[in-house]
């Protein structure tokens, strides 16, 4: 499950300027608690194509390197 929410947040993110936690919510049934947006950003930052991650108020705004 895990892996699925990273997957959707990284292709969510090449495709928007943002991920919000909203669309997170909906599309897996789950609440994005402060702990919950933590971890999922700290999982983010693990994916090798990353630069950057911020976490604002309602959404994640994700930087990756370019190929």
């Amino acid at each position: 499950m895990e892996e699925k929410i990273l997957d959707f947040i990284m292709e969510y993110a090449q495709k928007n300027e943002g991920v919000p936690f909203q669309v997170i919510e909906e599309n897996f049934n789950i609440v994005m608690d402060d702990k919950l947006k933590d971890i999922i950003s700290d999982a983010i930052w693990d994916r090798d194509n990353v630069s950057d991650v911020i976490t604002e108020s309602d959404r994640y705004v994700i930087t990756c390197f370019e190929d």
